[in-house]
Order: structure tokens, then sequence, then C-alpha cells
């Protein structure tokens, strides 16, 4: 947010992030393993919304690809496609965000799941607002600023909407499953878990675009 940054940088950016997040409605789906009725039906209002509310061409794990690669294109000069971006090795930070938040989402005990997806959400609405914030550094990429904010849906499709009521029907979900002191301190597991994992990634996405800007 504090100024734009190299291309290399921005590269590695793009692939982790895509990366990260292209499997984020799976991992929203293992929530409908829980046996509690009201939490079904929190999650499967969630992931209608992450269909894009039964649009495909609008889904939100279609949306960042192509707001990558253009935004790629625009700072390079040259055509960067969705699927460059999307076949990039993740180095093991980001292996482990995936690895882990399926771990917290499986678990047997259905409050450390309901526990993380609260966090999940509320950290996905916080870090969209902020990276939206970052963008704006490279509005000059784009030709008009219609161009720009058509190229920004990807936010606020998210901002404006999907991820205010994900966050909300998280919290009804974690609810749900939470009667006691005991349940609260299962459910704050499963929290922090997913906290852990989310800045343990960030942490391997700043290190990389380091040593990318160091190697430039």
């Amino acid at each position: 947010m504090g100024g734009s940054l190299a291309y290399p940088e921005v590269r590695v950016f793009a692939e982790q992030y895509l990366a990260c997040t292209v499997n984020t409605s799976v991992m929203v789906a293992l929530v409908l393993n829980t046996s509690d009725l009201k939490a079904r039906v929190e999650c499967v209002k969630d992931l209608y919304s992450e269909y894009g509310n039964g649009d495909a061409s609008k889904a939100h794990l279609v949306l960042p690809e192509g707001f990558l690669g253009d935004l790629l294109t625009g700072i390079e000069g040259f055509p960067v496609s969705a699927e460059e971006v999307g076949g990039a090795p993740a180095p093991a930070t980001t292996q482990a965000v995936g690895s882990g938040l399926r771990v917290l989402l499986e678990f047997d005990d259905q409050r450390v799941v309901q526990g993380a997806l609260p966090a999940q959400e509320h950290l996905a609405y916080s870090m969209l607002t902020r990276l939206h914030e970052d963008v704006r550094e490279y509005k000059g990429v784009y030709e008009t600023d219609d161009d720009f904010h058509e190229a920004c849906v990807y936010f606020y499709a998210h901002i404006e909407e999907a991820e205010k009521d994900h966050k909300a029907q998280a919290v009804t979900s974690a609810a749900a499953v939470c009667r006691d002191e005991g349940d609260l301190a299962v459910v704050t597991e499963g929290f922090t878990g997913c906290v852990t994992l989310t800045a343990e990634y960030w942490r391997g996405v700043a290190s990389e675009m380091t040593r990318q800007a160091a190697s430039a």
C-alpha cells in the first residue's frame, strides 16, 4: 500500500495468491461434513455465493485468474495468461496453508471446524480491502478509469456483498456448536490455527518477493 512494486515482486504475489485462493470454495465445502443442520445451511449459502450465485462465469475461483493475468500484462507490457500464473510452483509456506486448512476443516471435532471457518472468512475480507487499496498503485497500467474498475470486479464482488455475508454466516455456524466455555475453547483452537497458517503464508510470500527483488 506504500507504493508500487517491480514486476518480479508482483509476479510472486500473483502466483502465490492464486495458489492459495483457488481452492477456497472446496475448503468451504468441507464444512458440509458437520452434523449440525443450521451450520450446513449457512455453509450452503456461502458456497452458492462462492460459485457466482449459479453463474459459473462469475464464480469466485474464476475472477482472480483474469484479474491477476491482466494486472501482470499491464505492468510488464506483454501478455501474461492466467494459465502461466496458475502453473507456477508453490513454496512450502503456500502449500502448508492449503494442507493445514484442509486438516482443520476436516477435523473430527466440529467445534474446531466451525472455529476455523470464521477466521478464514474474516481474514478474507480484511485482506481483500487492503489488496484493493494496493491495486490502486497500478491504476496507471489500465487505459481508462473504466478499464480499471471493470478489472476490479473481483474485489467489488467480495467487499460489497459476498465476504460481509460470509463473515456473518460463519459466525452463525460457529455459534451453533458453541454452547459453553468448553466449546468456546475448542472453537478458539480452530480459529487460532487458521490465523497462524495465514500469517505464515504471508510471511512466506513476503520472503520470496524480497528474494526476487534482490536477484533482479
